[in-house]
């Protein structure tokens, strides 16, 4: 068994924070909607998974460093550790925001910063010197880790700045540098999508980003609006901005959801098989719905916080039904 998981560890896909980031949001959502126990018992899970995540890396560090090089060097699977960046970012706000630990949340916003640096240049340096180019078809929805640990982290800069408050700043610079990354990536990823062949196992589960990040800029746009004493000037932007993206992201919605019926039930790949990949789907249908609740809540649109009720729902479906394909997967590897 000791050798089963151990190979498991050293092939480990560094997009597994992904289930972090899901997870993360899933125990806020409880927290905005009232449900203080449910809020409580999933940010400790939360932190168990992450606690557990980052020893298997650690491990694969010292144990398995040529595996772990190779997953660096490697532009599209090495996208995957801004994973880590954006999980460190959601555990933070749990600190900050359920268990009213801001010191603790201040150590993971640092550890969050630094990685965040690292990892999106050192990417994009790969990604401008390598001499294998396909073009667009290089392209995939993991693209979007850039902008998303982008904006996670001015989401857990703009939440500190209650307890720190210069960190606004740092929540306002972050978010736009993330909505200026994200206008050039989905251009990319519109031109693969739209514009080129695309296969039904093209359709990875990372595409959900299109409409997670436009909603988690809308949270971030939300969350400075709240904040905007300190630049009272840009109010109107704040909110202005955080509309009409959240309005382009519902637009990709019914879209993704229609990639995933012709996927899964036209051209008939499985449902039941598990993919470690559809955490990145659960998040982004986090985030949207948190997004929206923050949206609906400072610009008292009419119908924006029934869409928040909703998605509410659907966010714990899809939770619970990746959650158990984990368990099955983990209990079958360590047979």
């Amino acid at each position: 068994m000791l050798r089963k998981i151990l190979y498991e560890i050293s092939v480990l896909s560094p997009s597994y924070f992904g289930m972090v980031m899901a997870t993360g949001v899933l125990s806020i959502l409880f927290k905005v909607f009232e449900q203080e126990i449910l809020s409580y018992v999933f940010t400790w899970l939360n932190l168990l998974i992450y606690s557990v995540l980052v020893c298997f890396t650690l491990l694969r560090l010292l144990k398995y460093s040529d595996k772990l090089k190779v997953d660096l060097l490697d532009f599209n699977r090495g996208l995957g550790f801004l994973t880590f960046v954006a999980g460190t970012d959601v555990i933070g706000d749990d600190m900050i925001l359920i268990l009213n630990k801001p010191l603790v949340a201040l150590l993971l916003w640092g550890t969050s910063l630094v990685f965040w640096i690292s990892f999106q240049y050192l990417f994009l340096f790969i990604l401008m010197i390598r001499q294998d180019k396909p073009g667009f078809r290089d392209v995939n929805g993991q693209w979007l880790l850039i902008p998303v640990s982008t904006l996670t982290l001015s989401v857990l800069s703009t939440d500190l700045s209650s307890r720190f408050q210069g960190l606004v700043y740092a929540g306002l610079i972050t978010y736009l540098i993330g909505w200026v990354v994200y206008l050039i990536v989905i251009v990319f990823i519109a031109i693969r999508l739209f514009l080129t062949h695309v296969r039904p196992e093209d359709v990875i589960p990372a595409y959900w980003i299109n409409g997670g990040f436009p909603a988690l800029a809308a949270l971030s746009s939300s969350l400075l609006f709240l904040h905007s004493s300190s630049f009272p000037y840009l109010k109107d932007f704040l909110l202005g901005t955080g509309l009409l993206i959240w309005a382009y992201g519902t637009w990709w919605m019914p879209l993704l959801f229609l990639s995933f019926f012709w996927k899964h039930i036209i051209r008939k790949i499985s449902l039941l098989r598990y993919d470690f990949q559809f955490w990145s789907a659960v998040f982004p249908i986090a985030v949207y719905d948190l997004g929206t609740y923050f949206l609906g809540k400072v610009s008292e649109i009419p119908g924006i916080s029934l869409i928040a009720t909703v998605f509410y729902y659907v966010t714990i479906a899809v939770w619970v039904y990746q959650f158990l394909g984990f368990v099955r997967n983990v209990t079958l590897k360590i047979r």
